[in-house]
């Protein structure tokens, strides 16, 4: 878990400075939010599969959260 989480936060660390000055629009505060959720939902998956010995599954699911983590610090972030 540990491990998963300290991808995301590398990816989100380096695409906010990376894009910042690439896109000035920015989603709507639900579309956001929902986003957000959608990251801790696919982290907590992906904690799961990886405590039931099911790396494929975890991998899948934390591409998914470093993927979508990607896409809020781009368009979500001040």
């Amino acid at each position: 878990m540990i491990r998963i989480c300290m991808i995301i936060m590398a990816l989100f660390m380096s695409s906010q400075s990376t894009n910042a000055k690439e896109t000035e629009k920015k989603w709507k505060e639900k579309d956001c939010m929902d986003l957000y959720k959608a990251v801790i939902l696919f982290t907590k998956l992906s904690d799961k599969e990886w405590k039931q010995k099911n790396e494929e599954k975890g991998s899948f699911y934390a591409s998914t959260a470093a993927d979508y983590t990607i896409i809020y610090s781009t368009f979500c972030t001040k």
